[in-house]
C-alpha cells in the first residue's frame, strides 16, 4: 500500500508501520497504518520547514540572515548554492504543481488512507503547511538573490495555470507566496548591482527601513570569507523581453486578476528603471498599455477583496513591506494613472447623482478603479498587526506636522505620499467622501499616523471643507438637535426607529447621510484609540461636545447602524479612565440601561429584539457591549455605582446571555463574540466580587446584595445561569470536535475558556471563603465543579472537557483551561470516585 501511495521500498515502508505502532497509545483512535500515513505527511512537512528556515538564513539583499556566526552563514550559502544548481526552485514548483491536496486526498481515500475526523484534520493540515512551507521557500530566497530567468518564468508559469483561491474567496498561500516572489524577483532583475558589493549584507538596518523603487541602493560588503553566488551584475534584456511577451499576449490566466496584477508590478518596475534600462524610452507605450489592461481588470477590487485578507498578511514582515512598496510605488511612479482614476471617478459620481435624480438605474459599466483604491489603502493599513508602522509614510511630509519634524527633509516618494493625501480629499464629491475617509482611518493606524490626521483635519479648518473636523462635529449637533425626541427614548416603548414601518412619518436621516455618517465616526474611533493626545483634544474641545451630540443622539430616532458607530466611537474614548468615569456617571443619569416605564425591558434591549433579531444580525447589540466592557472593568476599580452596575447585569444576563439559544444567528463568529463579550464582563464582575468579599469579611463590614454575589449565587445554586453556560460548552465543544477549521473558531475558544474560568473562579474562591469564614452567606451543596462532575444530566460534560485538552495543537490556550479544571477534579477527595465512573468502561490504567 505504501509503496501505491507514497513510492517507498519495502523497508522505508516498514519504519513507517513500526514507528506508527509505536505510537499507538498517543492515538487510540487510529491504526498503525493510518499514523504511519500521517507520519509520512509529518515528516514531509518538517523537511519543508527546514528548507524554509535554511532559506532564512540566507544573506541578501532584503533582511538579516537568522544567524550571526558567518562560518554558518557560508556554509548555509554554499549549501544552498548546491541545491539551486541542481534546480531546486524548478522542482518546488513542480512539486507545487503535482502536490495538490485534491489529488493527496483522492489517493488515500482510494486507498483507505484516511481515518476519523481527527486523523483527516492532522493529515490534510500538514499537506497545507507542506504547500505552504515549500513555496515560502522560493520566497524567502527571491528576496535575498537575484531569481534566474528561469526562475521567474517557471513562477509565472505556475501563477499563471496553477494559482488557486480558498473556498472562502481567500487567495491560496503558497500562490501568494510566489506572487511575492515574482515582485521581490522582478525588481532585483531590473536592478543594476554594484559588482564591488555583490554579495551583500542585509540593507535593512533597522526596523523600518525597506527595499524601494525609488533610487538603487549600494549593498553592503560581507565578511571577506562570506561569498554568496548571483547572477550577473547587469540587466538581462532576454528577461525583459520573454516576461514582456507573456504579461502582454492574450492568453488567459486561471485566475485573470492574477495577470492584472503582475502586469501593473511590471509597468511599475518599468517606468521605475526607465532611466537604466537599454532603450528604456521604447518600454513608455508598453508601461500605459500594461496599466490600463490592469485596471480594467479591477485589480484592485480583487487585491482589496481576495490577497490582502490572507491571513500571511498578519505575520509575513517582508510580504508586508513588498505590497506597501506595491502601493507607495504606484503613487509615486504612476501619477498619470492615478489622475485619470480621479477624474473617471469624478465623472462617475456625476453619473450616479444624474440617475438618482432622475430615477433610472445605474449602468453597469460605471468606473470605480479610484474608489477600490482608497478602499485597498484602507484595508491594507488598517491592522498594523506586526508594528511595521508603514503607514507613517503618508504623513512623513505633511504640512500639518511641518512644525514637528526633524531635521532631515522628506524624501521625494514621502512628499508624493503626502500630496496625494492632501489632494484626495480636495473638492470631494459625495460620492468618494465616505472612501476617502475610509482610506484617511486605513493609514491611521498608528499612534503618529493618528496624530498627523488629528491635525490635518483640524488645520482644514481654513478651507471650510467637509473633512474639516469643525463641521462635522457642527453636523453631528445638528443631526442632535433635529431629530432628538420629544421625550428620552427609554419613556417610548412604543416608539419605532431606524428602518422600520411605522404607520405615522417618522423622520429619518437618509441612508447616503448615515454611511457618511459611520465612516466619519469609524475615523474619529481610530483616532482616538491610537493617540491619547488626540483623544483629549476631542473630548475637551469646547465647540465639538462629542458627549452631548453622541449620547444625545444615541436617544434619537436613528438607524441602529448608526447607534452601533456611536457605541464603537465612545468605546475608543474610554482608553482614558477620567473619561471612562465621566461616561459611567451619563449612563446612570440617563438611565441607558434601566427598564422602560411599564416595562422591564430597557430602550435597548426593546430595539435589538424589534429590529436586529428579525435580521439575525447584531451589529448594534455588538458596539453595545464593546462599549460596556472597558467601562465597567475601569469602574470596577473604584466605588462604582452599583445602582447602574446592576441594570447592566440585568440587561447583559436576561436580556444577551440568556437569550442566546433562543435567537438564530447568521454568522456562528457573531454569536461567539457576543458570548464572549458578555463573560469577560461577568467574570470581571465575579472576580471584582470576591475581593471585596474578602475585604468585608476581613473588617466585618456590613454586606450587602451586589450584583456579583447574585451572579455567585446562581452559579453556587445551579440556577439558569449555571445551566446556560454548561449548554454552551457542550454546544462549543460538539463544534470543535468535528475537527474543521471554521471562521468564528477562536471566538468560540475564547469562550469556553472564559466559562471554565469562571467556573473555576467560582469554585475555588467560595472554598476559600468557607474555609476562613464560617458564618459566611453562602449556602450551597455543589461547587460548580462539583456539579460538572456529579450532576446525572450532564454526565457527558465533564468528558468532553478532557477532550478538549486533545485539541492542544489547535487551541492550546484552550486545552490548557481544560486541563485546569482536570487537575481542580483530581485533587478533591470526594470527586475522585465520580470522576472514575465517567471514564469508559474499558480504560484501563498503565
Amino acid at each position: 500500500m505504501f509503496f501505491d501511495l507514497f513510492q517507498l521500498n519495502e523497508y522505508d515502508s516498514l519504519l513507517l508501520l513500526i514507528e506508527g505502532e509505536s505510537l499507538q497509545s498517543n492515538y487510540p483512535d487510529c491504526t498503525r497504518g493510518l499514523l504511519a500515513v500521517q507520519l509520512y505527511y509529518q515528516s514531509k512537512e518538517r523537511l519543508s520547514a527546514c528548507l524554509a528556515y535554511l532559506m532564512a538564513c540566507l544573506n541578501g539583499r532584503t533582511f538579516q540572515s537568522l544567524i550571526k556566526i558567518s562560518k554558518s552563514i557560508e556554509f548555509s550559502t554554499n549549501f544552498i548554492n548546491e541545491l539551486i544548481e541542481q534546480r531546486l526552485i524548478e522542482n518546488i514548483i513542480e512539486q507545487l504543481i503535482s502536490f495538490q491536496i485534491r489529488n493527496e486526498e483522492q489517493k488515500l481515500y482510494s486507498k483507505a488512507g484516511l481515518g476519523n475526523v481527527k486523523h483527516r484534520r492532522r493529515v490534510q493540515d500538514s499537506i497545507k503547511h507542506i504547500r505552504s512551507f515549500q513555496a515560502k521557500s522560493i520566497f524567502l530566497y527571491s528576496c535575498q538573490i537575484r531569481l534566474t530567468q528561469s526562475h521567474l518564468l517557471s513562477i509565472i508559469n505556475y501563477l499563471a495555470k496553477y494559482s488557486t483561491i480558498q473556498d472562502d474567496g481567500i487567495i491560496d498561500e503558497s500562490t501568494l507566496y510566489l506572487l511575492g516572489a515574482f515582485l521581490y524577483g522582478i525588481t532585483l532583475a531590473l536592478t543594476i548591482l554594484n559588482d564591488t558589493n555583490i554579495g551583500s549584507s542585509s540593507i535593512l538596518t533597522s526596523k523600518h527601513q525597506q527595499f524601494s523603487l525609488q533610487e538603487d541602493q549600494p549593498l553592503s560588503p560581507l565578511e571577506d570569507n562570506t561569498t554568496i553566488t548571483t547572477t550577473t551584475s547587469s540587466i538581462d534584456p532576454d528577461l525583459i523581453t520573454a516576461i514582456r511577451d507573456i504579461l502582454s499576449n492574450d492568453e488567459r490566466w486561471i485566475i485573470p486578476e492574477l495577470k492584472a496584477v503582475c502586469q501593473l508590478a511590471w509597468a511599475i518596475i518599468l517606468r521605475a528603471r526607465s532611466h537604466t534600462l537599454p532603450d528604456g524610452h521604447v518600454y513608455s507605450e508598453d508601461i500605459e498599455a500594461l496599466a490600463d489592461t490592469a485596471v480594467e481588470a479591477h485589480v484592485f477590487a480583487f487585491l482589496s477583496e481576495t490577497v490582502i485578507k490572507s491571513s500571511l498578511f498578519q505575520q509575513e514582515e517582508f510580504l508586508i513591506r513588498r505590497f506597501h512598496m506595491f502601493f507607495v510605488d504606484f503613487i509615486y511612479y504612476l501619477p498619470f494613472k492615478l489622475k485619470e482614476l480621479r477624474v473617471q471617478a469624478e465623472d462617475t459620481a456625476r453619473m450616479i447623482e444624474d440617475c438618482e435624480r432622475a430615477r433610472k438605474p445605474l449602468p453597469d459599466n460605471l468606473q470605480r478603479d479610484y474608489e477600490y483604491f482608497l478602499e485597498l489603502l484602507s484595508t491594507f493599513y488598517a491592522n498594523d498587526h506586526m508594528s511595521l508602522h508603514l503607514s507613517e509614510e503618508f504623513w512623513i511630509a505633511a504640512d500639518a506636522l511641518a512644525g514637528h519634524r526633524l531635521m532631515q527633509s522628506p524624501t521625494q516618494q514621502q512628499v508624493a505620499l503626502a500630496n496625494f493625501v492632501e489632494s484626495a480629499g480636495g473638492t470631494l464629491s459625495a460620492y468618494l467622501y465616505c472612501h476617502y475617509i475610509h482610506m484617511l482611518a486605513g493609514i491611521s493606524s498608528t499612534q503618529s499616523s493618528a496624530h498627523a490626521c488629528f491635525e490635518l483635519l483640524r488645520f482644514a479648518k481654513d478651507t471650510g471643507g467637509p473633512t474639516c473636523w469643525n463641521r462635522i462635529f457642527q453636523a453631528f449637533l445638528l443631526y442632535r438637535n433635529t431629530y432628538r425626541p420629544d421625550t428620552l427614548l427609554n419613556q417610548q416603548p412604543q416608539t419605532s426607529f431606524g428602518g422600520s414601518t411605522s404607520p405615522s412619518a417618522i423622520k429619518t436621516i437618509a441612508p447616503k447621510e448615515v454611511t457618511a455618517l459611520i465612516a466619519v465616526l469609524n475615523l474619529i474611533e481610530v483616532i482616538a484609540s491610537q493617540d491619547e493626545v488626540s483623544r483629549i483634544g476631542f473630548f475637551e474641545h469646547p465647540q465639538w461636545q462629542i458627549t452631548g451630540a453622541f449620547f444625545g443622539l444615541l436617544s434619537c430616532r436613528i438607524s441602529l447602524d448608526l447607534k452601533a458607530a456611536l457605541f464603537n466611537t465612545l468605546s475608543a474614548f474610554t482608553k482614558t479612565s477620567e473619561i471612562a468615569m465621566h461616561f459611567w456617571k451619563i449612563i446612570g443619569e440617563i438611565d441607558l440601561f434601566a427598564p422602560m416605564e411599564n416595562s422591564d425591558m430597557p430602550a435597548i434591549a426593546y430595539e435589538i429584539e424589534e429590529f436586529e433579531v428579525p435580521s439575525q444580525k447584531y451589529t448594534f447589540l455588538k458596539s453595545c457591549l464593546k462599549f460596556l466592557q472597558p467601562i465597567i472593568s475601569q469602574q470596577l476599580k473604584t466605588n462604582i455605582d452599583m445602582r447602574t452596575l446592576g441594570y447592566c447585569v440585568v440587561f447583559l444576563v436576561n436580556h444577551v446571555l440568556l437569550k442566546i439559544p433562543t435567537r438564530t444567528f447568521k454568522s456562528i463568529q457573531e454569536k461567539w463574540q457576543i458570548i464572549e463579550l458578555v463573560l469577560i464582563i461577568l467574570n470581571d464582575i465575579v472576580t471584582n466580587y470576591f475581593s471585596n468579599q474578602i475585604i468585608e469579611n476581613d473588617h466585618n463590614e456590613t454586606k450587602f446584595v451586589s450584583p456579583g454575589e447574585l451572579l455567585v449565587n446562581d452559579l453556587l445554586r445551579g440556577g439558569i445561569l449555571n445551566n446556560l453556560l454548561t449548554t454552551l460548552i457542550t454546544d462549543g465543544c460538539e463544534k470543535l470536535f468535528e475537527y474543521v477549521s471554521f471562521i468564528g473558531e477562536q471566538e468560540l475558544s475564547r469562550s469556553l475558556i472564559l466559562i471554565m474560568e469562571l467556573l473555576e473562579s467560582v469554585t475555588i474562591s467560595s472554598q476559600q471563603i468557607l474555609q476562613t469564614d464560617k458564618s459566611s452567606s453562602f449556602t450551597f451543596c455543589q461547587t460548580p465543579i462539583e456539579r460538572i462532575v456529579t450532576d446525572t444530566n450532564t454526565k457527558d460534560l465533564f468528558p468532553n472537557i478532557m477532550k478538549l485538552i486533545d485539541m492542544i495543537d489547535y487551541f492550546p490556550k484552550l486545552a490548557n483551561q481544560a486541563l485546569s479544571i482536570f487537575a481542580k477534579t483530581l485533587s478533591e477527595d470526594k470527586l475522585q470516585k465520580p470522576f472514575l465512573r465517567l471514564l469508559p468502561k474499558d480504560h484501563k490504567f498503565d
